[in-house]
């Protein structure tokens, strides 16, 4: 029913820390999915499992709206969760968004009030931002007229295009992070997409080649939100 869409490029650790936030989702069901995009053409990620699809690409995609765009295309499922390669599903993210759409139908997005902030791995409570763990129709995102930008992209997805927003009133259904020596499109104020794509290359190391991933968490997230619950 979910197709989680997981855009990455240079992160496998955070990757894998957000597949092993998936793969630990309350009631995960056969018709889930978890859609990661790739397109790192120096690295190829692999990992084995029924739910987990893996697309590894040798072309960079011209923005992140366009990698956004075609990614969303490679998803089974009708509504489309969008995380980040550096935040996490609540281990009842994909259970209460199905919740929402199931007591709720006939929105284009649905999304929680706020998430749980963490900066450099410490909770700092909740807080309410632009991707709130936001899951979209596909009939929505098809009528969209996709534009060419990296940062603020999801803005313009969310809140530009009239979608009829849902807003759930069950606990937050996504971990987002700050911090940890990564970085972030939202603070990186470059004039257009290639320099924002070449100061990442030359500032973060990544190790290329085949890749096989090991999906696990540095620090039990789950617990440390449970204390605000």
């Amino acid at each position: 029913m979910i197709s989680v869409l997981t855009l990455t490029y240079k992160r496998k650790e955070f990757l894998e820390e957000a597949i092993y936030s998936f793969l630990n989702q309350n009631n995960l069901e056969s018709s889930d999915e978890m859609v990661i995009i790739n397109d790192n053409k120096d690295a190829e990620y692999h990992f084995d499992h029924p739910n987990i699809k893996i697309i590894n690409l040798k072309e960079r995609f011209e923005s992140i709206s366009s990698k956004i765009e075609w990614g969303y295309k490679q998803c089974k499922c009708d509504y489309i969760y969008r995380l980040d390669d550096d935040d996490l599903l609540a281990p009842w993210g994909i259970e209460n968004t199905k919740k929402d759409i199931l007591n709720n139908p006939n929105y284009d997005i649905y999304r929680s009030e706020k998430v749980y902030f963490f900066v450099n791995n410490i909770l700092k409570g909740t807080n309410g931002s632009v991707n709130n763990g936001n899951v979209y129709t596909k009939k929505y995102l098809d009528r969209i007229k996709f534009t060419d930008q990296s940062g603020d992209e999801d803005v313009y997805i969310t809140f530009e295009n009239y979608g009829k927003i849902y807003e759930s009133k069950l606990k937050p259904t996504m971990i987002y992070r700050w911090g940890m020596s990564t970085y972030h499109i939202s603070v990186i104020k470059k004039k257009n997409n290639k320099e924002l794509y070449d100061y990442i290359d030359s500032r973060y190391f990544h190790q290329d080649g085949k890749l096989i991933l090991n999906p696990h968490f540095k620090n039990d997230y789950y617990k440390i939100i449970e204390s605000i619950d």
